[in-house]
């Protein structure tokens, strides 16, 4: 009897060891850092979801509350923080993400100008991006076909070097007259072709570690194959200090 009390005591052993074992071999992996820069006193850095087939979920950046304090001061065009993608993930169309830190916003005034961050997804490359220069008005001003333009947004004229022409929505309380900018969404474009979305929000905004989500309007056709968002959020974690901003329920079009 003692025996058999031995090999079934030994047998459960094994039996635990080999189920904590296969819980440790299924665990796959769904969320993805890239590497860290430094903004401000603090870090930010790149963030990709995705389920545990590696389909892309969510994109966006990452920063902690510290990169809120010490920021570039004194320049009269964007701070741009460059950000690459997560090591071994790729996102179609997205291609790298920039953290732009505007002290005194932006054009147009009474409308932008106040301190901000611009988050560009591009989906075109860094190089690709240095070839844009100041004086491509008619790539600036190309239309988009309609089908590529999402309803109630407007092409603006001119355009920014190294960035493109901004598109935006005339619904926001900002450009409709309902209320000052604190966060809203644009579409980037040059040469008749988009090339990043950009999430804009208020430093004041963040300061106020509001939680926000909103629907993105989406065009009726998009030029490139990919993962796009339906959605964007912005959202502060008290448990680490840290803010995420998001590209949300991205669809594979």
């Amino acid at each position: 009897m003692k025996n058999v009390k031995v090999i079934l005591f030994f047998s459960l052993c094994l039996f635990i060891f080999a189920c904590n074992d296969d819980d440790g071999g299924d665990m796959i992996q769904t969320e993805f850092a890239g590497p860290e820069v430094n903004v401000g006193d603090g870090q930010a850095w790149t963030y990709v979801q995705t389920d545990e087939e590696g389909t892309p979920l969510a994109i966006g950046v990452k920063f902690t509350e510290a990169a809120l304090t010490n920021l570039p001061t004194g320049s009269h065009h964007a701070d741009e923080f460059m950000m690459q993608l997560p090591s071994g993930i790729t996102v179609p169309p997205f291609d790298h993400i920039t953290l732009d830190w505007n002290e005194h916003g932006h054009e147009p005034m009474m409308v932008y100008d106040l301190p901000h961050f611009d988050i560009h997804f591009y989906f075109m490359s860094e190089s690709e991006r240095n070839k844009i220069g100041p004086n491509d008005t008619i790539q600036f001003n190309k239309p988009l076909a309609a089908k590529y333009l999402p309803p109630m947004y407007l092409e603006t004229p001119g355009g920014v070097p190294r960035m493109g022409a901004h598109i935006i929505d005339l619904l926001s309380p900002e450009i409709s007259g309902t209320d000052i900018f604190t966060h809203t969404f644009i579409y980037g474009k040059y040469d008749a072709k988009v090339n990043f979305l950009e999430p804009m929000v208020t430093k004041a905004f963040l300061d106020s570690k509001t939680t926000m989500n909103k629907e993105i309007r989406q065009p009726v056709e998009w030029q490139n194959s990919g993962y796009y968002p339906q959605r964007y959020s912005i959202d502060y974690d008290v448990s680490t200090n840290e803010y995420t901003i998001l590209l949300t329920d991205l669809q594979d079009f």
